[in-house]
Formats: C-alpha cells, sequence, structure tokens
C-alpha cells in the first residue's frame, strides 16, 4: 500500500497540513462516507513514514471495516475517494506566488450579485494594500491588472461614458506585458547564445528600437530586463553602468530570478572587458559585483560550486581584498564538496599568497592543486609558469613552458579562443627570461620596447596574463 498514490501525496503533507485535512476529510460539505474517516484516521496513526510491518493492505482493512474477508476493491474504492479529497483540499491551499486568489474571487462573486458598494470597498482596499506593498514581483502585476480590469468593469456600469477606467485597466495590462515579454526576450537570448543557436525571436529589432528611447516601467524588474536585452545585444558600456547603478539602487525590489541574472550578465561583460580589451577599471567592476553578492548572501541559489568559490577568492584578490577573501573562505569553505575541499583552499592560499608577494608559499600551494576541471587546470598552470619565473627559476620555468605547451596543444575540452592568448604568454615569457639574461644594454631596450608593443597591441587578458606581462615588463 506504500506505493499507492494516495500515500504517496500523503507523504508530502506536513503535521500541520494533516491535522486541517482531518478536519476538512471529516466535514459534511466535501465528505460524508464514514469508511473514508475511518480509513484517514488509520493512515494519520502512520504518517508519515507509512513503514511500520503492521502497515499492509490487510491490517487497514480490519481496522476500517471490521473482522471478515479481506475485500481488495472495497478498500481500494474508499482509497481513491480518500485521494479524491486530498486533491480537492490542495486546491483549498493559499497558492505561494499569491495569496490574492481569494480576495479576487470575493471581489468577483460581489460584483456578479451587484453588490457594488461592497464590490467597491473591497476593491478600495486592495488597492489601498498593493499601494503599500515595496515589493512588486510579477504575481503583483498580474493582481494589479485583474483588480483594474474589475474596476473598470463597475465604472461602466455607474460612468458608462468615463474613460478612466479602461486607461487604467490598459496601463496595469502594459506593465502586466512588458514585463513578461522582456522576460521572455531575456531567456531566448541567453538560450541561443549558451547553445550556438540561431532562435527565431519574433519583433526584436522593434524592441530593440523601443528600449533605446528610454525607460520603459517604472517597474524595478522590468526595468532589470530592458538594460540587460540592451546590455546583451548591443554591448555598449552605458548600458553597463547603467543596469550596474539600477541594480544596486533596486536590488531588494527586485525577483530574484532577474537580480541573479542581472549580476551574472554584468559580470560577464566585466569578464570580457578583462579578458580581451584589457580595461583594468573592470578588476574594480568585477569586484564591486561580487562584493555586494557575498555582502547579501547571493553567493550561490543552491550547491555551491567550488568553480564558483574560486572565482570569489580570484575576484576579491585581484581587487586587492584580501581580508575579504579571507572572510570569504571562513565563510563558505564549509560548503565546497570534499573531494575538491583541498584544491580549493590551496588554490585559494596560493591566489591570495602570490598577491601578497610571498611566492614560495604560493608555489607550495599550488604545486598541491590537481583540479579535474580543465579550464582550472590550466590556470593552476598559468600561476605556477608566474610564481616559477618571479622565483628566478628560469630552468624550471623553460621546462614547465615547454610542457604545458604541449599538454594545451593536445588539450580538446579548451577552445582556440582560450588557447591562443595563453601560448602568446608563454611565448612572451621566454622573451622575458632572455632578456633578463641579455648583456648588451642597448639591444635589451630596444627588444623590451618591441615586446612591450606586441603585448600592448595583440595580447589578450585571459586570467590576467596581458596585466601580468606588462608590469614583468615594467620591472626593467
Amino acid at each position: 500500500m506504500k506505493n499507492t498514490k494516495l500515500i504517496k501525496l500523503l507523504q508530502t503533507f506536513s503535521g500541520a497540513e494533516m491535522k486541517k485535512f482531518r478536519d476538512f476529510v471529516k466535514s459534511p460539505y466535501y465528505n460524508k462516507n464514514k469508511n473514508v474517516i475511518r480509513l484517514n484516521e488509520v493512515l494519520i496513526k502512520h504518517h508519515p513514514d507509512f513503514d511500520s510491518k503492521s502497515f499492509t493492505e490487510e491490517n487497514i482493512y480490519r481496522s476500517v471495516f471490521g473482522p471478515g474477508k479481506y475485500e481488495y476493491f472495497r478498500i481500494k474504492n474508499i482509497s481513491s475517494d480518500l485521494y479524491n479529497l486530498a486533491e480537492e483540499f490542495l486546491k483549498q491551499v493559499t497558492n505561494p506566488a499569491t495569496e490574492f486568489t481569494g480576495e479576487f474571487n470575493l471581489v468577483v462573486q460581489l460584483r456578479l450579485r451587484k453588490l457594488f458598494n461592497l464590490h467597491k470597498k473591497l476593491v478600495q482596499s486592495l488597492q489601498q494594500t498593493f499601494s503599500e506593498n515595496e515589493f512588486k514581483g510579477s504575481e503583483f502585476l498580474f493582481d494589479n491588472y485583474l483588480l483594474a480590469r474589475e474596476i473598470q468593469i463597475v465604472d461602466l456600469f455607474e460612468k458608462p461614458s468615463s474613460i478612466s477606467g479602461i486607461l487604467n485597466e490598459f496601463e496595469s495590462f502594459y506593465e502586466y506585458l512588458i514585463f513578461h515579454l522582456l522576460q521572455y526576450y531575456n531567456l531566448m537570448i541567453h538560450i541561443g547564445k549558451e547553445n550556438n543557436v540561431k532562435i527565431d525571436i519574433k519583433m526584436i529589432d522593434e524592441v530593440v528600437t523601443f528600449l533605446e528611447k528610454g525607460p520603459v516601467s517604472n517597474h524595478p524588474t522590468t526595468l532589470a530586463y530592458q538594460y540587460l536585452i540592451l546590455l546583451k545585444l548591443l554591448q555598449k558600456e552605458e548600458y553597463y553602468f547603467t543596469l550596474k547603478e539600477h541594480y544596486f539602487s533596486s536590488f531588494s525590489k527586485m525577483d530574484a530570478s532577474a537580480a541573479y541574472r542581472a549580476h551574472m550578465h554584468m559580470f560577464g561583460y566585466c569578464a570580457d572587458m578583462y579578458n580581451f580589451k584589457g580595461d583594468r577599471r573592470f578588476v574594480q567592476e568585477g569586484y564591486e559585483l561580487y562584493k555586494h553578492s557575498y555582502l547579501n548572501g547571493r553567493v550561490t541559489s543552491g550547491e555551491l560550486l567550488y568553480p564558483d568559490f574560486v572565482n570569489f577568492i580570484k575576484v576579491f584578490v585581484r581587487a586587492g581584498d584580501t581580508e575579504l577573501a579571507e572572510h570569504f573562505i571562513s565563510d563558505y569553505s564549509p560548503q565546497l564538496p570534499a573531494d575538491q575541499y583541498e584544491n580549493s583552499i590551496n588554490f585559494s592560499r596560493a591566489y591570495i599568497s602570490h598577491y601578497a608577494g610571498d611566492f614560495k608559499k604560493a608555489l607550495t600551494y599550488i604545486s598541491k592543486v590537481n583540479f579535474p576541471l580543465a579550464i582550472l587546470k590550466v590556470q593552476v598552470k598559468i600561476l605556477q609558469v608566474q610564481l616559477s619565473y618571479q622565483l628566478g627559476y628560469f630552468e624550471e620555468t623553460r621546462s614547465m613552458i615547454e610542457s604545458f605547451r604541449k599538454s594545451l596543444a593536445r588539450e580538446e575540452v579548451i577552445s582556440d579562443e582560450y588557447k591562443s592568448p595563453i601560448m602568446s604568454f608563454m611565448k612572451h615569457t621566454v622573451s622575458l627570461m632572455d632578456l633578463m639574461l641579455e648583456t648588451d644594454r642597448k639591444k635589451r631596450e630596444l627588444e623590451l620596447s618591441l615586446l612591450k608593443k606586441t603585448v600592448m597591441d595583440s595580447q589578450l587578458n585571459h586570467f590576467g596574463v596581458r596585466f601580468w606581462l606588462l608590469d614583468r615588463i615594467n620591472e626593467f
């Protein structure tokens, strides 16, 4: 019996829900079958596990019907009746997304019964409640539209020539429509880019032209979606800073999913400016975004992934905030998966020690790291090369680079977009070592100037390698 749909459903009920369900089953309005009531009383005793040895269909049958021959269909029928009652009970449970359903049903019933004074008072009361609600999620927009529609219907009875009701209804519908339209556009753009597929997004060109004209709403989440679309499709710096300002000022009023998406794409823009443009401003920009997420408890929306943990450390340390990095390690290292705990901590310690100038300690830490993820393996090897060079271990560095170059060339899961700048980084690091050994001062100065120009003109900054090369060149 434990595998029946009735028991599986009842197992999801909390203790409080079982008490309410007991009253529900006993109510003659919903049920008049005493055998169903008795069945429920028996099942309550076995809730929530339903796994005792005495929990069999035969025992349940005797508890409900008394001694006598076991009849399968008899117990099956009342079990089916109780299951139907459980479904009816769930229909009465308030939707967690909105608590407006009951009030709206009452509003409609008052109108249908032509109790317009009572209808008007309830609508005004609900409007007041809505105006006091600081957080206006997507459910609010729909509820507000339903209410505006009710006002419009009654407005036609009282003032047939009035247009204020229809204007309010249109405005509320527009707010609801534009929110969901931009939400779907964001999702379609994201799916297309993530999966490298072309999606026919209807009216996207016209919508972008409309969005470029200025704010399309006062709703904080709608505005976030507007600026996200403009940033994703147009990649203009002005939209990044507009979105950032809006994100920080309206964070507490935004839907959690929209806030997460805004953070994700803003940091993606920062990463592009850091990796491809080598714009040092976006070290600080990325730091501000990650610090905000950390201080507001938005580090993860579920299980903490170790690449995300490592990324927080890198972002904090790049900006020079090792203290915040240490606090982050203290707060979130207990959530790391056990099999990657040591790797993540040693990598973080290596990163912090490197920034602090303790290269030997950093090299000791990084030598213990063996991530399974290819992209993190690459970052480990880059840091090993950098530390070995900065310690003056040139022969070891050349050997590392040669081994690294061969392994990177064979690595199939790393794209050429990443391989090319890393190969260039290794080539330029060898040039740096050659220049360190060059005794002809004029020749060294000339070649150093050429190397700097090459790095400035063509070296991309994946994992900060361009910045590192320029810093080493400036040390000459």
